[in-house]
């Protein structure tokens, strides 16, 4: 969902080095009270320490630019995968999806639902994760660049550090994200998932890897991974890493319902690799698109979904300075 393009944003009263962005609605609204108890271990950790708060779908991503804009080092992500897309955003470029603030460092601390991104580095409680972010060391990282459709059809960019997906869990995804039932993040995604695949058909598209010859497949699932972990701990992509400049991609085509359900089981633990149907490899760019040009493939970024194809993913290698908590 766009940002209201007519929402001032609050100045900065001077230009601090760090800058917290907090979503106050993630965890279903558990992030502020959660925040409220680390707020000055923050500030005895991170003097001059501001704070701005999202207000609406695209907001971090404004804090973040503005606050980048005005000379800020660190930009510390507070809330869920989301959030931390948003913020990501921010420090780059709408058009060239380049990093416009190289010298500057993105620093997570987990507070959403999900938390697939933090989970290469160890879940930890909030107060946890806050000693374990001043003791990090800033490392540089990689991070992706998707490139797709809107649902009216106009092109869009939006990048990623986590995982971006086609097929079946972009349906998933739009389910969990406006389900209202109460159940922990893990079996809300299940649910969605049992819920996505009861009603998916699989779709032909053509796919191929950093300029090679494109091959024809009857995909079920497409996923780009910089990040090991999407659906709320799905173990998809065990051997990627965001530092080795390359995306690790998965394929999963040609299955049935009944097959799909079966191994969805699997993919916690990693042993969905070993499943017939299941291909995986490296890449730092991938295109899809539709050999029906009407068909309506979605995408979801990091746990959001944000159009469908025809989409390229780019790998956008160690530009980005990240601290994790």
């Amino acid at each position: 969902m766009a940002s209201d393009p007519t929402r001032a944003l609050v100045p900065l009263r001077a230009a601090p080095t760090t800058v917290a962005i907090v979503n106050p609605m993630a965890q279903s609204g558990g992030t502020e009270e959660r925040w409220q108890l680390i707020r000055e271990a923050m500030r005895a950790r991170f003097p001059g320490l501001q704070t701005r708060r999202t207000e609406a779908p695209g907001h971090a991503s404004e804090l973040c630019r503005e606050a980048l804009d005005a000379g800020a080092q660190t930009i510390i992500s507070v809330g869920g995968d989301g959030t931390c897309n948003e913020v990501l955003g921010g420090f780059v470029d709408a058009e060239d999806g380049h990093n416009r603030f190289p010298e500057a460092t993105l620093a997570v601390l987990a507070a959403g639902t999900g938390g697939d991104f933090q989970r290469m580095f160890g879940r930890a409680r909030l107060e946890r994760q806050v000693e374990r972010l001043c003791a990090a060391q800033t490392r540089t990282v990689d991070y992706g660049v998707a490139r797709y459709r809107d649902g009216e059809g106009r092109d869009r960019m939006r990048p990623f550090l986590n995982v971006a997906s086609v097929g079946v869990s972009g349906d998933v995804v739009r389910r969990v994200n406006a389900s209202n039932a109460q159940l922990g993040p893990t079996a809300k995604y299940l649910l969605g998932s049992l819920q996505g695949i009861a009603g998916w058909r699989n779709v032909q598209i053509e796919i191929s890897r950093d300029g090679g010859a494109a091959r024809r497949v009857d995909l079920t699932l497409g996923i780009v991974a910089n990040g090991q972990y999407f659906g709320a701990g799905m173990w998809v992509c065990p051997q990627a890493a965001i530092d080795d400049g390359q995306f690790d991609w998965l394929e999963v085509t040609g299955m049935s319902r009944r097959t799909l359900v079966a191994t969805l089981a699997k993919v916690f633990d990693g042993k969905h690799l070993r499943v017939r149907g299941v291909e995986h490899g490296r890449a730092r760019q991938v295109s899809m698109r539709p050999v029906w040009e009407q068909a309506v493939v979605p995408i979801e970024v990091d746990g959001e979904q944000v159009g469908q194809l025809p989409a390229s993913f780019e790998l956008q290698v160690g530009t980005l300075r990240l601290r994790v908590g």
